[in-house]
């Protein structure tokens, strides 16, 4: 995703929310079909974002409900008061590489990935070679979050652009967590949206799945299924997303701008997003996930944010 007049690519549509109390109301989806979506994708070297505008919502429940982990709790409202640009798809294989070649950047071998024994530390997988096989358009997995700032920060300086992790409050508002139903329907659809646990890992894994099959066993090439409302790919699966946020057990202490929850003896970072691999039960975009910044795994990814460029 790299670019070489501006470094943005903004498509003419995008999904409109305007928040009211704890929910956010669709005034205007991203069709599925629109070309300028299209288009996003059909270069493999630049990177491009949609804009998510500002919005009232609310985190959490104090309920916990069937479906709900302890760590969404409780319920918390979030201002986000300014817009915020968020990459339309996971950083790539491809992409990866660029940094890797320019910089020199290795990654230490050793990741959780899944072998014929079952899940276990490979420690001969990386990025390259993750326990299966890839595309170059596949989103890079086995990297750390060490790993994913790195390459930020070399992108950033090539770009001129001031790229970051998203806050998890922000993942939060661009992955249309807050509509009242999933934005994809029902179970039997959301193998048009995402690489989600399958009919396809069921019968190949043994691992219980949705009810639907998305074609893929383990990651597909990013861009592969419909885009959330938000203009955004792969929102639902695929790979877990590393984010800017310390991990927290609740939502008690989440920042009420958005911003990230920072601590400079942070242990382990909070995820979202779900992969192609996860426990049974329904894949949500509420679910959270953490790990050590310093962990590698085959499920996980990252995506890139950054605040709304200054006009020149």
């Amino acid at each position: 995703m790299m670019f070489s007049t501006p470094p943005i690519s903004l498509s003419a549509t995008y999904a409109l929310f305007v928040a009211f109390a704890s929910t956010l109301t669709l005034i205007a989806p991203a069709s599925a079909a629109d070309p300028l979506l299209e288009e996003k994708v059909d270069c493999t070297d630049c990177l491009q974002f949609e804009r998510i505008e500002p919005a009232i919502f609310t985190m959490g429940s104090d309920v916990q409900g069937d479906q709900m982990g302890p760590d969404e709790l409780p319920a918390v409202e979030i201002t986000i008061a300014e817009p915020f640009m968020m990459a339309v798809t996971q950083v790539t294989r491809a992409q990866f590489a660029q940094f890797a070649e320019a910089t020199g950047h290795r990654t230490r071998l050793g990741c959780w990935t899944y072998t014929q024994y079952g899940w276990a530390q490979d420690e001969a997988a990386d990025w390259r070679a993750p326990g299966f096989e890839q595309t170059e358009s596949d989103p890079v997995v086995c990297v750390s979050r060490e790993d994913a700032l790195a390459y930020i920060a070399w992108a950033s300086d090539r770009d001129g652009n001031s790229y970051r992790l998203p806050s998890e409050a922000e993942w939060h508002l661009a992955s249309a967590a807050n509509l009242s139903e999933p934005f994809w329907g029902t179970r039997y659809d959301v193998c048009n949206f995402g690489n989600v646990p399958d009919l396809t890992s069921k019968n190949k894994t043994a691992k219980a799945g949705e009810p639907c099959d998305d074609g893929a066993l383990y990651t597909a090439p990013v861009a592969s299924y419909q885009p959330n409302p938000n203009g955004l790919y792969d929102m639902i699966g695929n790979a877990w997303e590393w984010t800017a946020d310390c991990w927290t057990g609740s939502y008690e202490d989440l920042p009420a701008d958005g911003s990230p929850l920072s601590d400079a003896a942070c242990q382990e970072f909070a995820l979202r997003g779900h992969s192609w691999t996860d426990a049974p039960g329904p894949v949500r975009p509420q679910t959270r996930y953490s790990l050590s910044p310093v962990a590698r795994q085959s499920m996980v990814s990252f995506r890139l944010a950054m605040d709304v460029p200054e006009a020149d």
